[in-house]
């Protein structure tokens, strides 16, 4: 299949006239959605070919948001970075070829009438950034993406499985929320070196995450840390870790920054 978005005439007129179309979200009413982006203009069909992914819709969200990152992207892995920063992309597949799913993911919201959350998953309403961590199916692509290790290659989402397996959300928006971890070299060292400890019987929690977050901005003052390996932030970060939670260290010496 190919990707649909919506148009930006479209996307402007939801987001504005929330408050008079969301009683047709409260509904899941599918023949409104039909009818409504069958109106010409409304819907436009992209270059990028994909097959449609199969999501898991395990009644526990931490099951399904695990496994649905991969599947998406898996399914859409061939995107580029700019084109995974399109609201009207993942706005139009909440809409339309997702649907099925953002009415799943929403079930508890719909029920509540969280007009707050439902806008935060269907649209950007954050800074682009944070959207992209926040938007219901933006954050499935983008946490594969940053989270995916083609260096591994019996199990490239290890670090995906080991970033979902708990409070998948808020994890999500915090640790992405700094410019740092745009570069995928240091979130994957940040994660390698969490997970490490965990594999030494540390508990991570999202403490572990602010302080990595923390720390990095520091440092990042005084070195250009894109320059870094992941391994080398991999030990930075796990050598202060140890230090600021007083832990054993257990990273390589020389590798170390303790600020």
């Amino acid at each position: 299949m190919r990707l649909k978005f919506i148009s930006d005439e479209a996307l402007i007129d939801l987001r504005a006239n929330f408050d008079t179309y969301k009683d047709y979200y409260y509904n899941q009413d599918d023949e409104w959605f039909h009818d409504y982006f069958s109106k010409e203009g409304r819907v436009l069909e992209s270059t990028v070919e994909c097959d449609m992914p199969e999501f898991n819709y395990d009644e526990n969200y931490s099951i399904s948001d695990r496994e649905n990152v991969k599947i998406v992207y898996e399914a859409l892995k061939h995107l580029t970075p700019s084109q995974a920063t399109q609201e009207k992309l993942w706005a139009g597949l909440a809409h339309l070829q997702f649907r099925d799913y953002t009415f799943y993911r929403l079930k508890e919201d719909i029920e509540k009438k969280n007009e707050r959350r439902i806008n935060s998953f269907l649209f950007f309403r954050h800074g682009t950034k944070r959207s992209l961590f926040v938007h219901g199916i933006s954050r499935l692509w983008w946490v594969g993406y940053m989270t995916y290790d083609e260096e591994n290659r019996d199990n490239p989402y290890w670090l995906t499985d080991f970033f979902c397996e708990s409070d998948f959300s808020a994890r999500a928006t915090i640790f992405f929320s700094s410019n740092f971890t745009s570069n995928r070299e240091i979130t994957k060292g940040i994660l390698r070196a969490l997970y490490k400890l965990r594999e030494h019987g540390v508990t991570i929690k999202r403490a572990h995450f602010v302080e990595a977050n923390k720390y990095l901005n520091i440092v990042g003052a005084a070195l250009i840390l894109d320059i870094l390996t992941s391994c080398e932030i991999e030990n930075k970060v796990g050598a202060h870790l140890c230090k600021h939670f007083g832990l054993e260290n257990i990273f390589t010496a020389e590798e170390q920054l303790i600020l």
